[in-house]
């Protein structure tokens, strides 16, 4: 199974609190191997319960918090935007979930920056014409 979105928002939270499994495990009452299963994408779909124990746990900004929790109903979420958001805070989640539901065209997607760049782009303009 390959990884998730959510799995590697999961993850960079957990090791921004340098945490290990087992920790986070303790700490949120969550069996650190179910935490493991969500970073690696062998599991989806947890419950809005276990994401907020887990969230306690990681203390997250509102934003990285907003992020999860799209994550959760978007598993499809591009894992290079993904990570690409959680490294840059400049970036909303509106302009993360427009950029997250662009559909491109052939096999090649732009790199995060680019895809970034184009919807504060895009956002700008309509603001513009209001």
């Amino acid at each position: 199974m390959s990884q998730t979105g959510l799995g590697v928002a999961l993850k960079t939270l957990r090791e921004r609190r340098t945490l290990s499994l087992r920790e986070i495990g303790q700490l949120s009452s969550v069996d650190h191997a179910y935490v493991h299963r969500l970073e690696s994408g062998e599991k989806t779909n947890p419950s809005p319960d276990l994401i907020e124990k887990l969230l306690r746990v990681l203390k997250p900004t509102e934003r990285d918090t907003a992020l999860v929790m799209w994550l959760v109903d978007h598993a499809e979420a591009d894992l290079h935007l993904v990570e690409f958001v959680l490294n840059d805070p400049s970036v909303s989640i509106d302009i993360f979930s427009a950029a997250a539901g662009v559909r491109h065209r052939g096999n090649t997607r732009p790199d995060p920056a680019t895809l970034i760049n184009r919807i504060r782009k895009a956002f700008e303009d309509d603001d513009e014409d209001d």
